[in-house]
């Protein structure tokens, strides 16, 4: 038996999430039937992030047991002769029979994108958040420090999240332009569902003026969802990367 970590990348606009669902199309789900193809198993694959409906993944990890010989250049290779175009192994490694995606992973870190001009794109609509406000950066970038810590983010907590708490650790919180966009880079422990969403849209509100940085603290001592105005909207967010 081997244990095979694979990097993933995809563009999730088209599926319900990572997480497989019924009658629901899925990444976790479209993988699964591509490893089943390919080898004949059926895997019962561990991913170390849930990303939602929308969102993408630069390098989503996820691991899987399997009795195949197969080399690892052959399935990657054969993985994404199968998959469809929208997801594509990066790479492929043996792991110790124990490792688990999810279990293991010490820190993630999350980019979203706001493209910030006058006009929309019919390129990156899909990709990034399109925001036509002048935005002020070194405002954003303070309110960000303001996040950094180990701290209780209910307030930037979805309705119905299923976690036991709402205390996580943001390790480091930037923001900094790169042309027409705009990256929010966010490193954590861990994440509440549609927490970094729910942070970068409070951020570009408070970039647009309509908050002040005293009110992200208001924010977060309120612990309480409806104080924040704005979740940005998933296409824009991808997993950059998973840290073990």
């Amino acid at each position: 038996m081997r244990n095979i970590r694979l990097l993933i990348e995809y563009d999730g606009t088209g599926y319900a999430g990572w997480q497989v669902q019924d009658g629901e199309p899925t990444v976790q789900g479209a993988v699964v039937g591509g490893i089943k193809k390919f080898t004949g198993e059926e895997a019962a694959l561990v991913g170390a992030s849930r990303t939602d409906a929308g969102v993408h993944a630069l390098g989503q990890v996820a691991n899987f047991k399997t009795s195949s010989a197969i080399p690892l250049s052959g399935m990657i290779l054969g993985l994404n002769s199968i998959l469809p175009e929208d997801i594509v192994i990066k790479d492929a490694r043996e792991v110790p029979l124990d490792f688990d995606s999810r279990r293991d992973a010490k820190s993630k870190t999350y980019v979203y994108r706001v493209l910030n001009r006058t006009v929309m794109s019919r390129l990156a609509r899909q990709s990034s958040w399109f925001v036509k406000d002048t935005l002020d950066m070194e405002l954003m970038n303070k309110g960000a420090e303001l996040l950094v810590g180990r701290k209780d983010f209910t307030s930037f907590r979805a309705a119905g999240s299923g976690a036991p708490h709402s205390v996580r650790e943001v390790t480091s919180f930037t923001v900094e332009r790169r042309g027409e966009f705009i990256e929010f880079e966010v490193r954590g422990t861990a994440f509440l569902r549609h927490m970094v969403r729910i942070m970068v849209g409070t951020l570009v509100t408070l970039g647009m003026g309509k908050l002040a940085l005293d009110d992200i603290i208001d924010i977060i001592d309120a612990k309480d969802r409806r104080k924040v105005p704005v979740t940005a909207p998933p296409g824009g967010l991808f997993l950059k990367e998973v840290q073990y």
